[in-house]
């Protein structure tokens, strides 16, 4: 009976101390070394992928005799976040001493568990979806860039080619389909992308804004977007304008032609006058009557009319009037 208690007791503080462990795992014992003393957790923020030397210590702890070690949940993000492991290896001498690392991906909600293993962190289960995703996209990056490693000239069209069609096809978390558009990001290719399939980028801008993913992680890419749009806007605005310009000149150009070839109509009809009509036409301008331009000009009335009739047909009016306002204008 007190058997059956102690061993209950030890399951339930066993089960206890598990569910509080977010991070555990062995690190190797390497014959005739030391085993490392401790083991740092960090948290890296996605904008220094895939660099990491501004990442935060967010804890450390003791690697026990046999190479055991743990985090608690207290350490660990309420949401996905990046993390890394790392001890000094210590060598024969100081020289050979190395750091050992891991990047994986982790919420307090998860775990995640290294077995012992020859090299370290190698073999390990987890409990998180993103972090299992997230690795099969690192092996793929990995063998995009050997595969091109000699092409510079073709690496750049390969690999955003590729990582853009899998993260569109294999990629399911939006966390990992965010980091893989921050590594297009750090290889400055990003823009280009954008450029050519910014409908893509805008809906996933959308969901990214409904998600639990802090606004920091994603607002690289909200600023490449409201640049770029920003800027597509500006070279339509100046397009817009250089053809209202054009536009307007236009109409101007159209105005100044009709007024010279008014102008030059007019011109012409004046020159169709003769002598005696041309007279006539400026003793009308001066108001006179028919008469007074008979009496002035030794001619007959009905000669003056004969005389108005053909300058009205030439300069095509139809009264006194609508020669004044013509005369004016010409």
């Amino acid at each position: 009976m007190l058997r059956t208690i102690i061993f209950l007791t030890l399951v339930f503080f066993g089960g206890q101390l598990y569910g509080q462990s977010a991070i555990s795992g062995y690190v190797p014992q390497e014959d005739g070394l030391p085993t490392p003393q401790e083991i740092y957790l960090s948290q890296i923020d996605l904008e220094d992928l895939p660099e990491y030397s501004k990442a935060k210590k967010v804890s450390k702890t003791t690697i026990a005799e046999n190479g055991f070690f743990q985090f608690n949940k207290e350490s660990i993000s309420d949401t996905d976040a990046i993390y890394r492991l790392h001890y000094m290896q210590i060598g024969n001498s100081k020289d050979d001493s190395l750091v050992v690392d891991h990047l994986f991906m982790l919420s307090n909600r998860d775990s995640i568990h290294f077995k012992k293993s020859v090299v370290p962190f190698s073999n390990y289960t987890t409990t998180n979806l993103g972090d299992k995703e997230w690795q099969r996209l690192r092996q793929f990056e990995h063998r995009i860039r050997e595969g091109y490693y000699k092409k510079e000239d073709s690496l750049s069209y390969a690999y955003v080619g590729s990582m853009k069609t899998y993260a569109k096809d294999s990629l399911r978390i939006l966390m990992v389909k965010l980091i893989g558009i921050k590594q297009l990001d750090h290889k400055r290719l990003l823009e280009k992308d954008i450029a050519k399939n910014p409908e893509y980028y805008v809906a996933l801008l959308k969901e990214l804004k409904e998600s639990d993913i802090e606004r920091a992680d994603y607002l690289f890419l909200e600023n490449k977007l409201a640049f770029l749009t920003t800027e597509a806007a500006e070279r339509k605005y100046a397009t817009s304008t250089i053809i209202n310009w054009l536009l307007g000149f236009g109409v101007v150009a159209l105005l100044f032609l009709l007024f010279r070839r008014r102008r030059t109509n007019s011109t012409a009809a004046l020159s169709d006058l003769s002598r005696q009509e041309r007279n006539i036409q400026g003793i009308i301008l001066e108001g006179k009557s028919n008469k007074e331009i008979a009496n002035e000009l030794f001619i007959s009335l009905s000669t003056v009319k004969t005389h108005i009739t053909n300058i009205y047909g030439k300069l095509q009016v139809s009264n006194r009037q609508e020669l004044l306002r013509k005369m004016q204008n010409s």
